[in-house]
């Protein structure tokens, strides 16, 4: 039996081997055949790919109706058309013939999207109307089609008359819709750009549960927030803000979160939930905290969920904006948030370290120069500002500061560290950077409005020796104000060359030197030579600063006294250089 199984296995080895050269030889000739009938031209397989892409295209539902319709389209984008109307009137007309009815046939092509679009674009009144007309009833499908969103928010820009239409189409399918990465962006549109109040919160009230019929008694006044829909309704307050919390889940789950209308829900969340269910959302936000601080109410909520974390979450978040931190900085509302940073994270190391060295670098590129692009900036200014004086009226609104004041019981709670100590850390960081640069930079910083208010609280409030600064300040006005050039310091800006003058002794604490300038002696001794010209000019402020302090009082008055006659012709002149009158009455006491 070993010998026979042997054999057998032997005689088919040999017929397998048989069999593979056989399948090689047909193989290798078959090779041999289709390279023999290849070689083809790269330009005529082109010319073949393209034959079998308009063959394919012919098969496509109402490809003849598009065809024609691209034909008109290539004539209605002409540029010379729109300065003749009609002209225009006239393609529009034979496109809307050849469209007629067939619209919702081609709306999810994406040639099609194209087309429809430049007629809602170039057509009149009545064409847009028509097109918004016929595609009636299809309005939530296309909002989550990749080019059909873009129809939707064309007949929501050009169709007025048809916005409530679509409104009622994506009613009951916010929720959905607001989770989907292209019906999202419709949501939003018709949001922030052509809704009416009534409509945005028609939107918004999605959010809160089904149970929740706005459009019922129309003759009662609608609630306008949750709060109040809440109080209308107290015993759905839990289904409804259980309802909320779970479709915000849901928004940053799917990567929708940036959009406003989900920020001003997330507002209303933090607003009317308790505490405990804030803290749980707040775990949720933390990671992607930076894509909605661009909004009021986002900012809002990025703000409050730094307020309820904990360290480690308020680090995770210091770290998610480090990324895009010149950019939240110099934002309008975007800038706030940093201000909740500086007054309730504990840890000032990793706030300096993370957040305030990357606001203060410094570079001799412009496009570079971060600290530069702060101190211009309207809003950055306002982060370093708000590092040098805190919750100033001279900077912040008044509804700013009650924003930040209203995170102060949500801070005794959370944060541990005294409030004042956490601004001196903060404070005695960025003061040499600070100092540094406005020194280098003093001529350019201190004639700029904004930038010169940098430079005159670094002066009055920063840590640290001063003399560097103030000594480029009296380099400046030495020169002779009959020099050529630029106008000179003292006349440029009076008020802040007064305002360090008199820092010493101000009455206000804010205009108040933390530690002694004792500069008005060494600007006395700078520019007496010139004294009676700075009296006399748009400086003359600067010599009343000096006539008031103390220290320069008795010296500036007895040098202006033998130029009594020249300060009363300045005197009668109405009030016009009221400075030569201010100097005039204080030589005559």
């Amino acid at each position: 039996m070993p010998a026979e199984s042997l054999k057998r296995k032997g005689s088919e080895s040999a017929a397998a081997a048989a069999v593979d050269k056989k399948h090689k030889v047909s193989n290798d000739s078959n090779s041999g055949n289709a390279n023999a009938g290849q070689p083809k031209g790269s330009a005529e397989s082109r010319a073949e790919q393209k034959r079998l892409r308009i063959e394919r295209r012919g098969h496509k539902p109402s490809e003849e109706i598009m065809q024609k319709a691209k034909k008109v389209w290539e004539k209605l984008r002409r540029a010379d058309l729109n300065k003749d109307k009609a002209a225009k009137n006239i393609v529009m007309d034979e496109m809307m013939q050849v469209l007629d009815g067939r619209i919702q046939e081609l709306i999810l092509r994406h040639d099609a999207s194209r087309v429809i679009q430049t007629c809602l674009k170039q057509g009149n009144a009545e064409h847009r109307n028509e097109i918004a007309k016929q595609l009636t009833g299809s309005y939530e499908k296309l909002s989550k089609s990749t080019y059909g969103k873009f129809l939707v928010t064309k007949i929501i820009e050009y169709c007025p008359q048809y916005r409530q239409t679509v409104l009622e189409e994506l009613r009951h399918h916010v929720r959905t819709l607001i989770r989907h990465k292209e019906a999202s962006t419709v949501i939003e549109s018709f949001f922030v750009q052509y809704s009416t109040a009534a409509q945005r919160f028609a939107l918004l009230s999605e959010f809160f549960g089904p149970e929740v019929t706005l459009f019922g008694d129309k003759s009662k006044e609608q609630p306008k927030s949750l709060k109040e829909l809440v109080e209308a309704k107290p015993e759905r307050r839990e289904a409804i803000i259980k309802y909320l919390g779970d479709t915000l889940k849901g928004t940053v789950d799917k990567g929708t979160i940036q959009h406003s209308i989900v920020h001003k829900a997330l507002l209303e969340y933090f607003l009317n939930a308790d505490e405990k269910d804030c803290v749980e959302m707040m775990e949720m936000l933390k990671e992607s905290i930076a894509e909605i601080v661009h909004t009021k109410e986002g900012s809002r909520v990025a703000m409050l969920c730094i307020s309820y974390g904990k360290p480690k979450d308020r680090k995770e978040m210091v770290r998610a904006l480090k990324p895009f931190l010149e950019k939240v900085a110099t934002d309008e509302f975007g800038h706030m948030v940093l201000l909740r940073v500086f007054d309730v994270v504990d840890d000032t190391v990793l706030v300096s370290k993370t957040i305030l060295a990357e606001l203060l670098k410094t570079n001799a590129d412009p496009d570079n120069d971060t600290l530069g692009k702060m101190i211009h900036d309207k809003y950055g200014r306002r982060v370093i500002l708000y590092l040098l004086v805190g919750r100033n009226g001279r900077y912040l609104s008044h509804d700013s500061i009650q924003l930040l004041a209203e995170g102060d019981d949500i801070r005794s709670k959370t944060s541990k560290k005294d409030p004042q100590l956490r601004f001196n850390e903060l404070k005695a960081y960025v003061s040499q950077p600070l100092l540094s640069y406005c020194t280098s930079h003093l001529n350019i910083l201190i004639r700029s409005n904004l930038p010169g208010q940098v430079v005159t609280e670094t002066i009055l409030h920063a840590d640290g020796d001063k003399d560097a600064i103030l000594l480029a300040i009296l380099d400046c006005c030495a020169q002779s104000p009959e020099e050529g050039g630029e106008e000179h310091i003292i006349e440029a800006v009076p008020r802040v060359i007064a305002t360090i003058v008199k820092a010493d002794t101000a009455a206000k604490e804010d205009r108040r030197a933390d530690q002694p300038l004792n500069f008005a002696p060494r600007l006395l001794q700078t520019i007496e030579p010139n004294l009676l010209h700075f009296a006399t000019c748009k400086g003359s402020f600067v010599v009343v600063a000096l006539a008031e302090e103390p220290s320069t009082r008795e010296q500036v008055l007895e040098a202006l006294k033998p130029h009594k006659k020249a300060l009363e012709e300045l005197a009668d002149e109405k009030g016009e250089l009221k400075g030569a009158s201010i100097l005039l009455g204080m030589i005559r006491q």
